[in-house]
């Protein structure tokens, strides 16, 4: 019986995740019949839709989250090219999901005492904020706790940066993006002007 059940849950949340990771908005029915379950199911094993997608978010959190981590505590990379994978990482992971933002957004507006895992998972997290800013630390000689905050957030900002110019020149059309990040080379361009713009002193 216990295998029945966590197969089960285990089933819904899977066809969560694989919806919400492919279009976003999604529909218990749509999430009920991936899972091959009713939809009654959903609501037996999470309570309701928006403690589904809770668990949705927190998943594609710990995705990146690990993969934040592990780039930077990596001993084969030297500091410069922890820096670009890192920003690489977050502004692929921000365009492969898109869809995770908006459903931040719509769990936040439904629940506001709820606070995305997303959020505490990377950008206020202490731990990877520490690991970016002893790295700009080790590379540029700079100690000023202040500055290398400002290091933090200028590079933070700069991956954030492309994703809402494409969301501005998707949602009000006909606007060209001012940087083509789906080009691999423009992103690799991109990011190395960023990276090695808050490496100098």
């Amino acid at each position: 019986m216990g295998n029945d059940i966590l197969d089960t849950r285990g089933k819904i949340l899977q066809a969560a995740i694989d919806i919400v990771g492919l279009k976003g908005e999604v529909t218990t029915r749509e999430i009920a019949e991936k899972a091959g379950v009713n939809v009654a199911a959903i609501n037996y094993y999470f309570g309701n839709k928006n403690n589904l997608l809770k668990e949705v978010e927190n998943y594609y959190s710990g995705l990146l989250y690990d993969d934040q981590y592990e780039i930077l505590a990596s001993k084969k990379l030297d500091n410069t090219e922890k820096l670009i994978q890192w920003a690489k990482s977050l502004l692929n992971f921000m365009f492969k999901y898109p869809a995770i933002v908006g459903l931040i957004v719509n769990i936040t507006t439904e629940d506001k005492s709820y606070s995305p895992v997303l959020i505490q998972k990377i950008y206020v997290n202490r731990e990877i904020q520490a690991a970016v800013e002893d790295i700009i630390s080790e590379a540029t000689g700079i100690k000023d706790k202040k500055i290398l905050n400002y290091k933090y957030l200028q590079v933070f900002s700069g991956v954030l940066g492309p994703v809402v110019n494409l969301l501005v020149a998707n949602t009000f059309g006909k606007r060209e993006s001012i940087a083509d990040i789906n080009s691999p080379n423009e992103l690799d361009e991109y990011i190395n002007l960023l990276v090695n713009t808050a490496l100098k002193n």
